[in-house]
């Protein structure tokens, strides 16, 4: 995860300011309402936490957890 460095950055989602963190990825500017987590488990309980915009979550060439968000 990239936390968005510097103010005035607008969401590129919904253009709220302040984006607070980049989609991993687009990886476009975030704000608190338009990001979404997910947990990618590998290895013997190992997680990353990896943070998405609406397309890219439901994007399973870009989350390959994304079916279960409702993509295909």
């Amino acid at each position: 995860m990239r936390i968005v460095q510097g103010e005035g950055i607008a969401c590129g989602v919904c253009g709220a300011v302040p984006a607070v963190i980049y989609c991993d990825g687009c990886e476009i500017p975030l704000c608190v309402r338009c990001r979404d987590f997910d947990l990618w488990g590998y290895g013997c309980g190992h997680v990353d936490t990896k943070v998405f915009c609406p397309t890219c979550l439901r994007d399973v060439r870009t989350n390959p957890y994304g079916a279960w968000h409702g993509g295909g």
